[in-house]
């Protein structure tokens, strides 16, 4: 598993570059790094866990972020603005956004990043209200693959978009604004479903 040593910090040219597409099937290397990935979203949501491997919590890790230059990353989020508080539990290989709406919020409080350690207080990231998407998931105890494609709102559709940037070479730093410069159409999360349905546009 990755510890908090192994996470690569903000300022390494590293997280600046476009990731390379996994090969499939997945080389013992890539299968290494996506179960440890995978190991890392266990441990961040077990209080107990996060205080004895003394690592920082968190709902999504990509792979350039512990050294590894391919397209992959985990995700572990609820969807805290829906009834059944469904899970968004996924280590994904090779994920695309196919298609985004044009309606945008943000997270009121700000995002956060394993690898970022400065402070962002007061400033917050515009993203696509609802995406879609597609990839190859990997079964951490089966170790198989699976092709999937879902539609992601609100909470979880904004965890993808900030570990997809990781992919590309983007931090969510680089998209950040003041609340008051943003366009008046662009809402606080806790409002989308004031909303009405946010239809997603092919790529």
């Amino acid at each position: 598993m990755y510890l908090e040593k192994d996470i690569v910090k903000e300022g390494a040219k590293s997280l600046n570059e476009v990731c390379q597409k996994v090969s499939l099937p997945l080389s013992s290397d890539d299968e290494a790094c996506i179960r440890g990935l995978y190991d890392y979203m266990v441990v961040s949501a077990v209080d107990e866990l996060v205080e004895k491997y003394k690592i920082r919590p968190g709902v999504g890790i990509a792979a350039p972020q512990v050294g590894v230059q391919k397209r992959m990353f985990a995700m572990n989020c609820v969807d805290f603005l829906d009834e059944e508080q469904k899970q968004y539990f996924y280590a994904w290989i090779n994920p695309t956004i196919v298609a985004k709406s044009q309606k945008m919020t943000y997270l009121p409080g700000g995002e956060g990043c394993l690898s970022v350690e400065r402070s962002t207080e007061g400033l917050v990231t515009p993203r696509h209200m609802s995406i879609k998407v597609k990839g190859t998931v990997y079964d951490y105890n089966t170790r198989k693959l699976k092709n999937i494609s879902l539609l992601l709102v609100g909470y979880p559709a904004i965890v993808f978009q900030h570990e997809y940037d990781h992919l590309d070479g983007i931090l969510y730093t680089s998209k950040m604004y003041k609340v008051e410069e943003l366009d008046k159409d662009i809402v606080p999360l806790y409002t989308i479903n004031e909303q009405g349905e946010a239809e997603v546009e092919e790529e």
